[in-house]
């Protein structure tokens, strides 16, 4: 397969990926609690996908990697993320894991296994993708650069010891739960200033 191809192919296969954004401007109308409940419907849809596919192979495989033929789909991985944060954390730390889990981690893996690039470069462009879309969304500056940096390493730890670590998983719940805790110590930071 030619680099172009390589390409064209990875980008059918992220715009899955990229479909996470509309997280965003739904629960933007909706609110947490229905989001809630959409995120949690969904995320059971994906359960119900991923056992017809298990069964019945309804996909073809281009749309999956070899560890996602032989395990669970990647979709099925971030519908989990995306249910947990909805769940325990606030808005705008929930929009922090989204864009990196979906944005930032499409992007890297376009550069990656598309433009075969080395893991520098998806990391910068995994980066530089996630705080640009925090930035347009009017997020705090520290906590949603702390929250990519994280993201962009938990997006890199591929195995601990002899276990696999999904990205569409890691990434948006440590992001999301980094920029909570980072937002959550310099309010703090800030009241205990105030005289």
């Amino acid at each position: 397969m030619s680099k172009t191809q390589g390409m064209k192919s990875e980008i059918v296969r992220k715009l899955i990926h990229f479909l996470g954004l509309f997280y965003i401007p739904a629960y933007e109308l909706l609110g947490r609690e229905l989001m809630i409940l959409v995120v949690g419907l969904m995320t059971a849809i994906a359960i119900v996908l991923e056992a017809l596919r298990r069964c019945f192979k309804i996909f073809p495989d281009f749309l999956l990697r070899e560890y996602e033929q032989r395990g669970l789909g990647a979709y099925l991985y971030f519908g989990i993320s995306a249910f947990l944060i909805t769940v325990f954390l606030p808005k705008d730390a929930c929009f922090a894991g989204i864009v990196a889990g979906s944005l930032g981690d499409g992007v890297a893996g376009v550069l990656k296994h598309g433009g075969k690039m080395a893991k520098v470069y998806t990391s910068v462009g995994m980066f530089l993708s996630s705080m640009l879309a925090l930035f347009l969304l009017g997020l705090d500056f520290v906590p949603s650069l702390i929250a990519v940096i994280a993201g962009v390493i938990a997006e890199r730890i591929e195995k601990i010891g002899r276990f696999y670590i999904n990205d569409n998983l890691s990434v948006p719940i440590t992001s999301a739960t980094t920029f909570y805790i980072v937002e959550t110590i310099l309010k703090c930071s800030i009241v205990n200033m105030l005289p």
